[in-house]
Formats: C-alpha cells, structure tokens, sequence
C-alpha cells in the first residue's frame, strides 16, 4: 500500500452544501463509557418489507476480557448498502453479520444493514487497542458495538463472525492513525462513499482486463452510480468504448461526468449503434433492463456481469425469460472472492488500487462530481436511499443518535 503522504490529494471537499442548511455531524466521540450498563440503539429493517424500519434500544453489560465498545460516529449509505440489504440471504448472507445483536424474536424478520463509517473506541479491555483511537471499517447502523478481536495490532483489529462462511474481507477495522488511505479528517466523507465502491470497480476493471482483454467495447447500467462511473474511469484508461445506460433524470448527471463515449436511456436502448463484441457490468440489476439489452445486442454480449441493484429489484430477475445465450453468459460478480484471489496472486494490486483511487477522487474533486449530505437523519437516509430517490451527485452521511 502506498503511504499517507500519497494519500493527501484524496481529501474530497464537503462544502458542496449549503452551510446554513447543514447539521453538521458531531466530531469523533471523546467520552468515556461508564462502567456501568450502556445502552445500543440499532436501525432495523424488515427483511421481507424493506420501507419497513424502526429504531430499537437494548442494554449492554460491561465489557468482558478483551472486549472494546466502540461508538459509531457516522457512516455513509449508498445503493450499495440496498444491494446488502437485498442480498441479505443466501448465498451472500449480509445480514448475519448482525444477526448477534437481535434477539431471536426480531431476527427472524428483521435484520441490520451493514455499513462502512468511522468509529472511536470509547472503553476498552483489549490490551493493544487504545480508548480514543479511531477505526474504519464495516459497521451496523447502530449507535454503537462491542466487539472481541480476535487478533488485534497498532495498525489493524480483526473480529471472527458467528457465521465463519462470511467474507474475511469485512473483517478488518483500520486505524486512522496508520491507515494508508487516510489522510484527515476532511477526507472521511469521501473515503466512507467512495473507498469500498471504488474498490469493486478497480477490480471489476481488473477482471475484465483479465478474462476479456481483446473486448473493447463495455455497456454499463445504472451509468449514474457511483461504482458505475468508478469502473467507466478505469476502462477509458484503458482505451475501452463505454457506454452507459441510466433513467432520463440521472441523463445529465452522465454527462457531465465526460467519462462515457455514449450515453442512452433505458427505453433507447435498441438506438446503441454498435456491431462490436460487448461485455455487459449491471449495476442496476433489473430483469427489464436486461431483457432488452439481450434483445438489442444478442450474441455479440461475452458476458453479463452482475453487481448490484440499484434498482431495488429481485436480482436478476427471471432469468428463464432470456435467451440461452444471456442466461448461459450471465454470472455474478461478487468483489470480495476476486480481491481475495488477486491478492494471492498478485501482492502489489493492492498497491496499484490505491494509487488509482488517490487518481480518481483527485478528478472527482477537481470536477465536484460529488456533495455530501450530513444534515439528515438516518431514517431520512434510508428512506430515500430504499425508495431509489438519492440525487447521484449526492453522498449521504448520517449515523445513529445514541441514547441521551
């Protein structure tokens, strides 16, 4: 990994909003907890009805041997956090990350989205992690979370889930004090929206360039998300044609972010003029959209990638509705299985993905493809995120209020 001082250029504004409409987010937590019995509050959601959500309240006993409590600062939500929540069962199973800190009434129906933020150990009984220090890495959307490391360093802890099969991936909390990525405070927003996205298309990237390297022509749904426009940054690099498919109200977002060769709508699809072999990446994970695509581009479609679903449907859809060839070169990206190969095969790509992620917030700063939102609560958040209503050049941020 490269150093912080390579890291400096990714501090990403956050004065995008207006400040006299912004609440802003309190700093990290200096408390200390009491020895006493704390108190967790954690935002549910229906695992059958997404728009369904409550904020629910339990108490917690004192830290045992070598556990740490820490407070969840602020945390970013993006359609990547719905595609969790629509994944949440086999076989990807995000919501057992969680599942431990719900009763067993509650956890039948409902489950807790997992999330990426920062967080400021407040009491700890670990003998290398310090109260104060702060960490990055994949939380509830609680107010806070006791932990018990089961290995633990200056620059890194790693927690061991009830459920083994998860992604080791997610396991990992980074202190800001050593991580690579990090640079200050100012760059927190940028890193929480952008760092676990633009991982996926650096190695979305990297697989293409590995399994379809005479492919130059690439079509991307949900051209608008942010993992969408990620990947676009890193194929045009490589001298790939991108086109990008998105909704009539996201059209000019798309263009102003100059990062694909054609832009068109869902419903213009059959307009793509175009006889060239093509790698599909679907973000949007809508059956209709796919649907078309394979009426329009047939045979000449490699492969169909599937990533996320920022469209809040049934991934994939019926598939039996496609044609053999779609159905037969359709296959699932899941980013955490790749990093882990590519990594064993290859020490330096991590290396190399830091270096493009400095890259790509430097233009995403230079161009303002991206404000961030601090002034809204989390159930405003979710509720605009589940309802697919979040502006694309918006990054929201919110946390958990704890308990008074």
């Amino acid at each position: 990994l490269i150093v912080r001082a390579q890291t400096s250029a990714t501090n990403v504004r956050t004065s995008g909003i207006s400040r006299t409409k912004e609440r802003p987010l309190p700093r990290p937590s200096t408390r200390r907890a009491s020895s006493k019995t704390m108190s967790q509050r954690s935002f549910i959601v229906s695992k059958q009805v997404l728009s369904r959500y409550k904020t629910i309240t339990k108490k917690l006993s004192s830290l045992g041997a070598n556990e740490i409590l820490l407070d969840i600062d602020k945390f970013a939500f993006t359609a990547n956090n719905m595609t969790y929540a629509h994944a949440g069962g086999p076989p990807l199973n995000y919501w057992n990350f969680y599942d431990n800190l719900l009763d067993d009434n509650l956890r039948k129906e409902n489950g807790i989205i997992p999330v990426w933020g920062f967080a400021t150990c407040t009491k700890s009984r670990n003998p290398i992690i310090a109260e104060g220090s702060r960490h990055y890495g994949f939380y509830p959307m609680a107010s806070s979370v006791v932990y018990n490391p089961s290995k633990a360093s200056t620059p890194s802890f790693t927690v061991a889930r009830s459920d083994s099969e998860l992604a080791a991936v997610y396991n990992s909390y980074l202190n800001t004090e050593t991580d690579p990525f990090y640079a200050s405070l100012s760059c927190e927003n940028a890193m929480m929206v952008y760092r676990p996205l633009f991982l996926t298309s650096f190695f979305l990237d990297d697989y293409c360039s590995s399994k379809h390297q005479n492919v130059g022509h690439c079509v991307l749904t949900s051209a608008s998300s942010k993992t969408a426009f990620g990947l676009a940054f890193q194929l045009r690099q490589r001298g790939v044609t991108v086109i990008g498919l998105t909704s009539e109200r996201n059209l000019g977002f798309c263009e102003s972010l100059g990062l694909y060769s054609g832009l068109y709508t869902y419903d213009s699809i059959g307009d793509i003029q175009s006889n060239e072999t093509t790698v599909v990446v679907d973000m949007a994970g809508s059956h209709d959209v796919n649907l078309s695509i394979d009426k329009h581009f047939g045979t000449r479609v490699v492969e169909s990638i599937g990533v996320g679903m920022t469209h809040n449907t049934v991934l994939f859809g019926d598939r039996t509705t496609l044609s053999d060839h779609a159905q037969a070169t359709r296959k699932f990206f899941f980013a955490p299985a790749w990093i882990r190969r590519r990594i064993e095969e290859d020490a330096t790509i991590m290396e190399r993905a830091a270096s493009s992620y400095v890259e790509f917030t430097q233009r995403s700063e230079e161009k303002r493809w991206l404000e961030f939102n601090t002034n809204l609560s989390v159930e405003e958040v979710y509720a605009l995120s589940e309802s697919n209503s979040v502006n694309p050049n918006q990054g929201l941020i919110t946390r958990v209020q704890p308990t008074s």
